[in-house]
Parts: structure tokens; C-alpha cells; sequence
């Protein structure tokens, strides 16, 4: 048993690291426990405390890859956000919508290809395990209102399976750029929006906040912040720009026939009926669902339709696999409101060079090899559901280029 003065160092040396910045840092660079536990003895220390004691109740609990600690009580709640160096990665239920678990990432960059990738990084460190902070909903929200971040600077849509990753890391290829790539918290708030059936204004209110959240500026060199979504999202479109009326999008779509490929080989969510809210085509529609192909092309098609929906909106642009190199060039900055400078741009087309989901190989063009894969199977599924809305998606395309 602790006693009560080992006790209370440990709490003091808590409430210390949580009212400092400074201290946070200090302790959040470690990702080794011995140096972490070494660092926490110095600050008891410091503050004229016992180390032993503050130590024994500010063990390090061991990793938890699968992130199971979130659906545990907390070991901080707050009703604010915590400090600029903390970002919200995972949701848990909550008793009026989801709440947020945050981890500390002080100014690291976004830089892995996806923002899950990140915070399987950052929220391993002991500091993020020992002191994992919650917020609840009503949290997250009012201190959005506090922190009067601005929106973001644009917001990626996708198809999937069709560069959208490339996108994401092109963008991050600037130092300056806060890019988050399918960041779980950002997911939540859209699935809750979509199906909690509450106010647009709640609705709206909730996103604005998990993404200021999710790019606060860590670093002082921070110029502009981007989003990529998730696939699915394109449904919630309309809700993005409630949320966002000033923030330019862009819609990324590819060969039907390369998407259905990369899908059967490796099947995302929304391949399986059910598995994200408001996706699955009704079972009864014409032409039927009787397949995984049949299914996927139909969901796929939705997508398209979603965003082809749009596209009389200024704001938006809708981009072809085909012509993305080319886009990235110029026409996409453009749209996102800034001109790479020569650097930048050297940056960005060095992002091509490497495979996107997996920066440590180097890219090899696939689309004959997929094209060459279409079954037959994936072929019907493709005429009966997705040839049509592919035909409309590039006539507004056509319509609409700059």
C-alpha cells in the first residue's frame, strides 16, 4: 500500500506535468519507459518531492497496440481541451455522442501516411498511456469555441483506392502543411452525425470541432492544414460544406475497373454490407446485389453519383487518376489557394517517386496490370452499376475544368 505522502507526490508531480507545457515536453520525447521513469524522478525531484513515490504511482502501464485502455475509464478527463501539444485519437462512446481520447504529439508532424499510422506512433509513448486524457462531446465543442482555429485550407474526397494517399503525402511533402489522412476521430463525429439524428447546427457544430482539434498548429511554421477523408465521406458532403462554406474540396475518382481490382484483392469496409452507416445499396434495388462484386460496384457508384451531385459547387473540383500528377503540378494548389514554390514543388513530385501507402518502396505505375485483372465477374458488376455513373462523373469533369 502507498502511503498518503506517496500519494500525494505522485499527484503533485500529476498536476504539475498537466498544468506544464513545458514539463509535458519534457517528458513526452521519451519513448523508452527507463528514460521516461528517469525523467519523472527528476521532476519529482525538482519540485521537492519523493521520486520513489511519484514513480510507484506514475508507472508506466505497458503497451496497448490495440488501443483496449480507450474503452476503460480514463486517467484524466477534462472539460477543455488539453494543452496545444495534445491531439484527439480515438472516440469512445460517450453518454451524449461520442467522446475523445487524446494523445501527446507535442509538434511532430503529421508525416505517416495515415493518421491512425501516427497515432499508433505517438500514443504508444508512455506519456500518452500514463496520462491519457478524455474530453466528452460538449468538452470538444466548447473548446473549439475557445480556440477560434480556422478551418481548414481544403478537404480531400475520394472514390478510394485511387491516389488519394498520393494526394495526402504530395501536400505533406511541405514542411509547413498540417495534412491529416483519415484521422478515426474525424470518422466518428460523421457517423454520429449521420445517424444520431440530431440538429444540423449539432452536427455541424461537432465537426467543426474534432477538425479544428485534429490540426492544431503544434509548430510556429504551420501555414495551411488539409483533410483527407475517408472514402465514404463523400456522402456527407453536404455536411462538410455547412460545416466548412469556405474551404475548397476535391473529389478523386479512377478507372472503375482499377478500383474494383485493388478491392477484390484486398476488400475495404464498405465491400461488406452494413459496415459503414448509410453505404449499403438496398438489397432489393435494380440490378440486384448478388455478389461482392455486385456490392462493391454499387457502393462505389454511390460515391460517384455523390460527388458528381456537386459539382456546379465553385468550391469543388473533380479529378481523374489519370491527369493527378499533372493536377498536383498546379491546378490542385491553385484550387487549395497557394503556388508551390520551386522547393515545394520539388518536394511534392519526390512524393511520386515512392509508393504512398509505403514511403520505403518506390512507386511502380499499375494500371495496365490491374486492367489486365478484371474478371468477368468484375466486369458485369461494373456494367450493371458503376459504367453509368463513371460516364456522368467525367462529363462534369469535362464540363467543369479549369
Amino acid at each position: 500500500m502507498h502511503s498518503h505522502s506517496g500519494t500525494v507526490a505522485a499527484r503533485s508531480v500529476r498536476d504539475a506535468v498537466l498544468a506544464s507545457p513545458a514539463l509535458q515536453a519534457r517528458l513526452g520525447q521519451h519513448e523508452d519507459p527507463a528514460a521516461f521513469a528517469h525523467e519523472v524522478r527528476s521532476i519529482a525531484d525538482m519540485l521537492g518531492l519523493d521520486p520513489d513515490a511519484a514513480l510507484t504511482t506514475l508507472a508506466d502501464p505497458g503497451p496497448d497496440p490495440l488501443g483496449i485502455s480507450r474503452f476503460e475509464a480514463a486517467p484524466v478527463t477534462l472539460d477543455r481541451w488539453p494543452a496545444t501539444g495534445w491531439l484527439p485519437v480515438r472516440a469512445v462512446p460517450g453518454a451524449a455522442g461520442p467522446a475523445f481520447d487524446w494523445a501527446w504529439f507535442g509538434d511532430r508532424r503529421l508525416s505517416e501516411p495515415l493518421f491512425e499510422d501516427s497515432v499508433i506512433r505517438m500514443a504508444s509513448r508512455p506519456l500518452s498511456r500514463i496520462l491519457r486524457t478524455r474530453t466528452d462531446l460538449a468538452a470538444l465543442i466548447a473548446g473549439a469555441a475557445d480556440a477560434q482555429l480556422p478551418a481548414p485550407d481544403g478537404l480531400v474526397f475520394h472514390m478510394s483506392r485511387c491516389g488519394s494517399t498520393l494526394v495526402a503525402q504530395m501536400l505533406a511533402a511541405v514542411p509547413q502543411h498540417i495534412v491529416a489522412s483519415e484521422a478515426a476521430p474525424v470518422d466518428a463525429v460523421v457517423q454520429w452525425a449521420l445517424t444520431a439524428g440530431v440538429p444540423t447546427a449539432e452536427q455541424v457544430a461537432a465537426l467543426q470541432a474534432i477538425v479544428a482539434a485534429i490540426g492544431r498548429r503544434r509548430a510556429g511554421d504551420a501555414t495551411r492544414y488539409f483533410l483527407k477523408l475517408d472514402a465514404w465521406h463523400v456522402l456527407a458532403l453536404p455536411l462538410f460544406r455547412a460545416a466548412f462554406p469556405a474551404t475548397p474540396w476535391i473529389f478523386l475518382y479512377r478507372d472503375p475497373g482499377e478500383v474494383m481490382v485493388s478491392h477484390m484483392a484486398m476488400p475495404g469496409m464498405h465491400f461488406s454490407a452494413g459496415m459503414a452507416p448509410g453505404i449499403a445499396p438496398d438489397p432489393g434495388s435494380t440490378p440486384a446485389i448478388t455478389s461482392i462484386e455486385d456490392q462493391g460496384a454499387a457502393v462505389l457508384a454511390r460515391y460517384l453519383d455523390a460527388a458528381t451531385a456537386q459539382a456546379e459547387d465553385p468550391s469543388g473540383m473533380l479529378v481523374n487518376y489519370a491527369e493527378l500528377t499533372a493536377a498536383m503540378e498546379s491546378r490542385i494548389p491553385a484550387h487549395f489557394g497557394f503556388t508551390p514554390s520551386a522547393t515545394e514543388r520539388a518536394a511534392m513530385l519526390t512524393a511520386t517517386q515512392r509508393y504512398s501507402k509505403a514511403p520505403d518502396q518506390a512507386y511502380a505505375d499499375d494500371r495496365a496490370r490491374k486492367r489486365a485483372a478484371v474478371t468477368p465477374a468484375i466486369a458485369a458488376a461494373i456494367t450493371r452499376h458503376l459504367s453509368a455513373p463513371y460516364d456522368r462523373i467525367e462529363v462534369a469533369r469535362r464540363k467543369y475544368i479549369g
